[in-house]
């Protein structure tokens, strides 16, 4: 007679190989389908989106996040992504248009990203997301080079979905140590270019003290001068008193007395 431990092990056995059989088709299928949601067809759509916005003039504001800032590539796209829905619905064009119509296909491919039962990239858990937030900046660009992000951003998640990325890995570290430092507006997401707070600030300081050594040199050139002239009145006045009395710097009542001594003074020298 058989033995039941033998009959409930190999039971077990069946049911564990099972179970894991069941979960390895279900992960097989999850990333064939992540694998199939972004297409060449959508990328192309974005491409000639962005090059009808070449001759369109003007810039558009926009958050998102830089690449060059937050290098890793899984925590760039989980952070990133929910902020990529935005600029999706605030691009529109003409209704029923070609343009539209692309950017319709492209909004429903970004859709179906996270329609399925086990979204093909997993939300963030509380504190990823308010750590991610750090990241945030706010862009300024043209509509072409939005569009190029855009579509530059799609190809970044259809190579990791080619890869089997899962993204169930936490970036709360990534975060923490790419974006808890004071952010900056930015012209380009990729093309950021900063200039040092400190040179900035050290060209105005040498401005400022330049102007004010060139205003004390003129108010001490200006000060030297009037010295200057006052101390020849005075020699000029003690030599006119030594010589008989005549100072040029006496009243108008005392000119006529002043002249009477003059004249005298030079009838005595004659």
């Amino acid at each position: 007679m058989p033995r039941l431990g033998s009959q409930v092990s190999l039971f077990r056995c069946t049911l564990l190989s099972s179970l894991l059989l069941v979960c390895s088709i279900h992960e097989t299928e999850q990333n064939s389908y992540c694998q199939q949601i972004i297409t060449e067809r959508h990328l192309d759509h974005l491409q000639e989106l962005a090059d009808t916005q070449m001759q369109q003039p003007g810039t558009v504001s926009f958050r998102f996040i830089s690449k060059m800032r937050l290098s890793d590539s899984v925590c760039y796209v989980k952070a990133a992504f929910p902020l990529l829905g935005t600029i999706l619905n605030r691009t529109t064009f003409k209704e029923n248009s070609t343009n539209a119509n692309k950017m319709k296909t492209v909004r429903k491919m970004y859709e179906n990203i996270d329609e399925n039962v086990d979204p093909c990239i997993r939300d963030e858990d509380d504190e990823e997301h308010a750590l991610s937030e750090m990241c945030f900046e706010e862009f300024t660009t043209s509509p072409y080079e939005m569009l190029v992000l855009v579509r530059q951003f799609f190809q970044d998640i259809k190579q990791l979905l080619q890869n089997k990325e899962t993204f169930e890995k936490d970036c709360s570290q990534v975060y923490r140590s790419a974006c808890a430092g004071p952010r900056q507006h930015s012209s380009s997401p990729e093309q950021r270019r900063k200039e040092p707070p400190a040179a900035s600030g050290g060209h105005r300081e040498l401005l400022v003290y330049v102007t004010v050594a060139s205003v004390v040199a003129v108010l001490l050139a200006m000060g030297g001068l009037l010295f200057y002239k006052y101390k020849s009145k005075v020699l000029q006045r003690g030599a006119a008193l030594k010589e008989g009395g005549c100072d040029p710097e006496e009243p108008e009542s005392r000119a006529l007395q002043g002249a009477q001594g003059c004249a005298e003074l030079e009838t005595q020298e004659l």
